[in-house]
């Protein structure tokens, strides 16, 4: 396709019809203040008011900033403006790369450009998984524990290379019943994407800093911690950044890898974050993380019979003898002590497009890695298949798994079945 440099001079109709189209996307679609100030700078442009696109006015006409906002204490507005920015060179280049108009921010400026593109851009229609993994910098949290509680993560970067190093191992043999839990995702054309979730954390100047309870750039000012390491430090310019992951996704990419290399031809290993709506549309989906890591993702496990509640597992319609939940037992003044976690394996179809979803989702960050073994381990598979064939001669096509697993700090002791449901979102 190609896309072609529109004549000269864009009017203010064609102009609102640009914005409108960015903000309908889903790059902006879960940030509603990143919406609402893309909006206020390009009708402030459209109306001819960009002359007063101050750093005061934006953050008390946009922000809402008191009148007594001070830019010189405050850096909000350039942390908004930044994230702004990412994010339209985000939806350009995933969303809408063929585009002949670009809403521009340009360093140093808070006026939106509408800017052609000068020269044809020839898009070829690409595989919605990449052919190679994601690239970026490596990083290192630096430790504050008498300021922010909670500082963990392994770079993305270093998690990805380590996996990689080890798809060449030999696999675990494929039994009977390996071949019928994985038959959807090695019998079909359609590509494979091994999903997992990154963890939001915060750079300012050197530091990178998380707080547990902070999933977004936009809430970063309401957390009482975060604002004090920024005053401490007197550190004005706040960035996100997605390049760590919890201890267990870095350990099930090795497990999934090592034994789906073998028997499938197209696979991608990618951040949830950075996923797109053709990844979502076009692949069979291996999803590691929280349950809540993609909203179609969530509404449909919170639609399923085992839903994860965050430390307890809802049991929406209990056989006789089986409890309303499942309740994690842990023990925070050891680190070491043994702990019992539930988590749930579900197999669902998806609901964007024609593949198949296996969701690998729990609360606790050490999960990841359990369920990966439950569903790549011989033996492990053996048992579910027999315990699942009790009521029929063959398990069902969409299905979710209740497990149990001990773990002693974060290493796994013990691992096993505890129910299932066929999967029917009500």
């Amino acid at each position: 396709m190609v896309g072609t440099q529109p004549g000269p001079g864009i009017g203010s109709d064609e102009k609102l019809r640009i914005l409108e189209e960015v903000l309908q996307s889903e790059t902006f679609a879960r940030s509603e203040r990143l919406k609402s100030l893309l909006r206020f700078l390009c009708e402030a442009e459209i109306e001819g008011r960009d002359a007063g696109l101050t750093e005061y006015a934006i953050g008390t006409g946009a922000l809402g900033r008191s009148p007594d906002f001070s830019p010189l204490e405050d850096a909000t507005v350039r942390s908004r403006i930044h994230e702004l920015r990412q994010r339209l060179e985000k939806y350009y280049a995933l969303e809408a790369p063929a585009a002949a108009v670009h809403i521009e921010l340009r360093k140093g400026s808070y006026v939106p450009r509408f800017s052609p593109v000068h020269s044809a851009i020839v898009q070829v229609e690409p595989s919605p998984i990449p052919a190679s993994l994601p690239a970026g910098p490596s990083q290192r949290p630096v430790r504050k524990a008498a300021i922010i509680g909670f500082f963990a993560g392994i770079a993305v970067m270093l998690a990805i290379a380590a996996v990689w190093s080890l798809v060449n191992r030999p696999p675990s043999p494929w039994t009977p019943e390996l071949e019928a839990f994985w038959q959807p995702f090695i019998s079909r054309r359609t590509p494979l994407l091994v999903a997992f979730e990154t963890r939001f954390f915060v750079q300012m100047g050197p530091l990178v800093v998380r707080d547990t309870h902070v999933n977004s750039l936009g809430a970063v000012e309401s957390s009482e911690p975060l604002m004090r390491v920024q005053n401490l430090f007197g550190l004005h310019q706040l960035y996100e950044t997605g390049n760590y992951t919890d201890v267990g996704a870095p350990s099930a990419l090795f497990h999934l890898t090592r034994l789906l290399s073998s028997r499938v031809s197209a696979m991608a290993v990618k951040s949830s974050a950075e996923m797109t709506a053709a990844d979502v549309r076009d692949s069979n989906l291996i999803l590691i993380g929280k349950p809540w890591l993609n909203p179609q993702l969530e509404r449909a496990l919170a639609a399923a019979d085992l839903v994860d509640a965050n430390g307890r597992i809802r049991n929406v319609h209990p056989a006789p003898g089986e409890p309303a939940e499942y309740v994690d037992i842990n023990n925070r003044s050891d680190p070491d002590a043994w702990t019992e976690k539930y988590s749930v394996i579900t197999m669902m179809p998806n609901p964007a497009g024609t593949g198949k979803i296996l969701a690998l989702t729990a609360s606790g960050s050490e999960h990841p890695a359990a369920l990966a073994f439950y569903v790549t381990n011989p033996e492990t598979t053996r048992i579910l298949f027999r315990k699942m064939r009790t009521a029929s001669v063959n398990a069902p096509e969409y299905f979710q798994i209740l497990v149990r697993s001990q773990f002693k700090g974060k290493e796994l002791v013990k691992i096993e079945y505890v129910t299932y449901r066929s999967f029917k979102a009500r």
